[in-house]
């Protein structure tokens, strides 16, 4: 996916990891967005389990709480992820696109220190 494509993507949908995600990838964050897909189900269960430890070890995941509400009534339909990180400071970004990634469904900020 071309960059200035993810990046207007990012900027259709509001929220802090939205817009976080879209500076790192503007500052020239490496990203990548992988083809194949995900029932929206799994995701959310994984997520849902990954955000409860992210919060209980007290590094609470930015944009954790809605991504999983979003992916959790996403249902089956079939998502693609994606990712993008940056060094400084050490925050990783999980992306949830569409099948035909026409739409960021959701974003996860979790910073890596």
């Amino acid at each position: 996916m071309e960059r200035e494509a993810l990046l207007r993507l990012l900027a259709e949908e509001p929220g802090a990891a939205f817009e976080a995600c879209g500076a790192a990838i503007r500052a020239g964050a490496e990203y990548v967005v992988w083809d194949h897909t995900v029932p929206a189900h799994e995701l959310a269960r994984s997520y849902s389990r990954r955000a409860q430890h992210m919060a209980k070890i007290g590094n609470p995941m930015l944009g954790g709480t809605e991504a999983v509400a979003q992916l959790q009534i996403s249902g089956d339909r079939p998502l693609r992820i994606g990712e993008a990180k940056v060094e400084n400071p050490p925050t990783h970004f999980q992306l949830f696109l569409t099948a035909d990634a026409s739409r960021v469904v959701a974003c996860i900020g979790i910073d890596q220190r």
